[in-house]
């Protein structure tokens, strides 16, 4: 090589109009939150809808200003033999659908919002927790009025629907807690592993 030949220095990649040296990881982790929250938003409606739909309501009529679950007659007073148990059907009914929603988000985020495991994680938990209590609000939306309160004053004979009631209020937490269950689940399964020759050392 001559002896006079000069290479140039690199460009520093503190120039002014030079590339940053790492990449800015910033938007994509946002677009993955805001994707969480929306699939959410969408299925804690879906999801509430769907459980409000397969749901029937059990019904009663009104006596003496009460009103009694599954009273099919006044004179004389009787009773359904089967009683469709409205906070157990209104449970189960909510219960699956919550636990599908979280199943489904989860594996979707485990599949194709991996960019970082943390904030799919976190993402999960906060949102799911939204999607649950708009399920909820869904379905307390679409379910008939109190019978009880509309029991007064109401003739005779009068025949109420039941409305949605669950056994609790922190059945909401299905859905974030199944989303984070399936999660883990494909994490540990695609957790990658190196591959180990016979002498014990790790092939590259």
């Amino acid at each position: 090589m001559p002896d006079n030949l000069i290479v140039p220095p690199p460009p520093s990649l503190h120039a002014p109009g030079g590339r940053s040296a790492r990449p800015d990881l910033s938007r994509p982790v946002l677009v993955q939150v805001a994707i969480i929250v929306v699939a959410f938003v969408v299925g804690g409606l879906v999801a509430g809808l769907a459980a409000a739909t397969l749901w029937t309501p059990p019904t009663g009529m009104v006596l003496d200003d009460k009103w009694y679950r599954g009273l099919i007659s006044i004179d004389p007073p009787t009773v359904a033999q089967n009683i469709d148990q409205g906070v157990f059907a209104a449970t189960a009914w909510f219960s699956v659908c919550a636990i599908v929603l979280g199943l489904l988000v989860g594996i979707a985020a485990a599949v194709w919002l991996n960019r970082s495991e943390l904030v799919t994680l976190a993402a999960l938990v906060v949102a799911g927790a939204a999607g649950g209590g708009l399920m909820l609000l869904v379905t307390s939306l679409l379910s008939p009025e109190d019978p009880n309160g509309l029991a007064r004053g109401a003739a005779d004979g009068t025949v109420l629907q039941d409305s949605f009631q669950l056994a609790s209020p922190w059945l909401v937490l299905l859905v974030p807690g199944s989303a984070m269950l399936a999660l883990m689940v494909i994490f540990l399964m695609w957790t990658p592993h190196e591959d180990v020759d016979p002498e014990g050392l790790p092939r590259s």
